[in-house]
């Protein structure tokens, strides 16, 4: 890797790689800050309601997102020094998106006259939908194509400390507790307004006049990743909100408090792939040493969250998160095989153009899981949905990874 790499792209990742690592840091920080408190003003069934609100904007930020986070830093990585050419796509991208908001949102309005459970917590379910229109006019995708990583690390700081305070100074009691993803999605839209005007003021992109022909068009480039990026929430988020109708909020409460240090740590593995991505998309020869570096941390990782499981649920969770060690211990063991999805999945047939295959994969093998979903939550409850994150974790990178190899040999 270090005879295809400049001097001025080392310095690049170095400094990528080095803003991400602050944003992790900070990512893990705050979070440790709050966790402990709200287990302990909120309780475990309250704590299992934000959980189940927060899948159900996971689903709608997905569609949302509709694969830009890759196909669109993909474009722009590629032709970043032509304004002309990168104002359009970053155009095309955010009437899309858009777009596609108002559409999810007024779904999701809609379904809530039919469906109990989101009529029920309906306030909690439209703050954390705020969060949206936030995420929307953020365009983190954009920060990673130009490889300027220290916005996206500012912003989340600014992000997340904003939300750590007003959690200390505002939720006080158990009613509280819908206050919680209000705060978090105040924050978002703050920082998608701060980066609107940052990339009009230093990246001088413009604009262009909404067309419902390049919306289209822009949505049916981008089918493949989004549909490869939707499909696990037929296992993963639909699980979450399945184990609390079918077992209730306390239940959804103990798989998420395991599955939150689980989250975090994923976050701190992404910072390689978002660092790369854009790096790869231009040379391809980095790819063996990226490989290599995420397997080693993917390791790394899963070592630790499963010999330190019990202690951090104990320190950061009351007594009646107990039985979350062992939800945490099954997702650790899926580390590795998320390793291989991503070198060889996203940084691997994305980057090389056979979006379609990767989509192949992901879609058959969600499909899978949603159907095993449904025993493994009625005769598992939290464990079983751990289970099953386990086993499509595992599936998905082998695949991948065989894919891969494959098309290697017959080039």
């Amino acid at each position: 890797m270090k005879n295809n790499l400049s001097n001025a792209d080392k310095k690049s990742l170095i400094s990528n790689l080095s803003w991400l690592f602050c944003m992790r840091i900070a990512g893990y920080l705050f979070p440790m800050l709050t966790l402990p408190y709200l287990a302990r003003v909120i309780g475990v069934s309250c704590y299992g309601k934000i959980a189940f609100a927060s899948a159900v904007t996971l689903w709608v930020l997905t569609i949302t997102n509709w694969g830009f986070s890759y196909t669109a830093t993909r474009d722009v990585a590629r032709c970043r020094d032509d304004n002309e050419r990168v104002s359009g796509i970053y155009s095309d991208v955010l009437w899309s998106r858009l777009s596609v908001m108002v559409v999810c949102l007024v779904g999701i309005a809609v379904l809530s006259l039919f469906v109990t459970a989101l009529r029920e917590e309906y306030l909690l379910l439209l703050f954390s939908l705020l969060s949206i229109p936030g995420h929307v006019l953020f365009p983190d995708w954009f920060f990673q194509a130009m490889e300027k990583m220290k916005y996206i690390t500012i912003f989340n700081f600014v992000i997340r400390l904003f939300f750590t305070a007003a959690v200390f100074l505002f939720v006080k009691e158990e009613a509280d507790y819908v206050l919680q993803p209000l705060f978090l999605s105040l924050g978002y839209i703050f920082s998608g307004i701060l980066a609107q005007i940052i990339i009009v003021w230093k990246w001088n992109v413009r604009l262009r006049a909404f067309s419902l022909p390049r919306v289209i068009d822009t949505l049916r480039k981008g089918a493949d990743i989004f549909i490869a990026e939707f499909m696990p929430n037929l296992y993963n988020s639909f699980s979450q909100m399945l184990l609390s109708q079918v077992v209730g909020y306390s239940a959804n409460g103990m798989y998420d408090a395991g599955n939150k240090f689980f989250a975090l740590s994923k976050q701190f593995f992404s910072l390689l792939s978002q660092t790369f991505f854009p790096f790869l998309s231009r040379n391809k020869n980095g790819h063996g040493s990226y490989a290599r570096l995420s397997f080693l941390l993917s390791l790394a990782v899963s070592f630790f969250l499963f010999v330190g499981a019990p202690y951090l649920i104990e320190w950061f969770y009351t007594e009646e998160f107990s039985e979350a060690v062992g939800v945490l211990r099954v997702l650790a063991i899926s580390f590795p095989f998320l390793a291989l999805w991503d070198v060889y999945g996203v940084n691997g047939l994305v980057l090389s153009g056979r979006e379609t295959k990767y989509r192949q994969i992901v879609m058959w093998v969600s499909l899978a899981g949603f159907a095993l979903s449904f025993p493994l939550v009625y005769y598992g409850s939290f464990m079983g949905v751990a289970c099953l994150l386990l086993l499509v974790r595992a599936t998905t990178g082998v695949w991948t990874y065989m894919s891969a190899k494959n098309q290697t040999r017959r080039v």
